[in-house]
Order: C-alpha cells, then structure tokens, then sequence
C-alpha cells in the first residue's frame, strides 16, 4: 500500500524556503520513500533543494539548480558493508523513514515563488 504527502512552497524575498512534509499535524511519516514529485512553479530555475528528515537528519537529495520543470527524483540509500562499514557505490535501496517528516529547504529559488512537493512513500516492506 502506498501513502503520499504533499506541501506548497513559497519563497521569501530572500528565495529562501524550508517546509515540511507529513501526513498532517500529529501524523509523521512511515514507510520507504519510493519517490519525490517536485513541481516548481514559479520557482526560480536555479533554486537548489537540501531534503533531509527532520528529526534525525538522514540525507535524502541534494539538488542543485533544480531547473523550471516538474521532475520525479527515486532517491536511493547506499548499501554498507558488514565488515567495515564502508559505502558501496551504487545506492539501491529504499529509504526508512519512522516517525518523523521530511524537511526541504529551498535556497536561491527568487522572492515569492510558488511550487510543490510530494513524497510517495510504500507503507509494506518491499523486500
């Protein structure tokens, strides 16, 4: 089964923006991201996007430029070997993400513009 969160974005006059998405006030997310839709409206072109959780702070994107079209971004967490730790090259898998929403922070995106976020998530372990 799969679940969605969806959020405006406005810039300040700065083109700044930090926003968050939840299934609402007291209901985190749950789940493995399978997708982000970014919309960016009147966003500016050279906006970059920093997408994190809140509360723990696990890296999901980092966009530069993220361009005047809509996009789907898959992100993917890298493997890690049992041995050592040591990152593979290539992320595979889903992102956890347990109580908790997920922060986008919007910087050079030009005063007052106006788009969206959504966050597809699989609330079923797909493995």
């Amino acid at each position: 089964m799969f679940s969605s969160a969806k959020v405006t974005i406005t810039t300040n006059a700065s083109g700044n923006a930090e926003v968050f998405l939840s299934h609402g006030e007291n209901r985190k997310l749950n789940g493995f991201l399978v997708c982000l839709i970014y919309t960016p409206g009147t966003i500016a072109t050279g906006a970059d996007l920093t997408i994190t959780t809140e509360d723990r702070g696990i890296p999901i994107l980092t966009k530069a430029d993220a361009g005047t079209s809509m996009v789907v971004f898959n992100p993917r967490a890298l493997l890690h070997a049992v041995a050592d730790g040591a990152a593979a090259d290539n992320p595979t898998e889903f992102i956890p993400i347990k109580d908790e929403r997920i922060k986008v922070a919007v910087a050079q995106g030009g005063n007052g513009g106006v788009g969206s976020i959504e966050a597809i998530l699989i609330n079923q372990s797909p493995y």
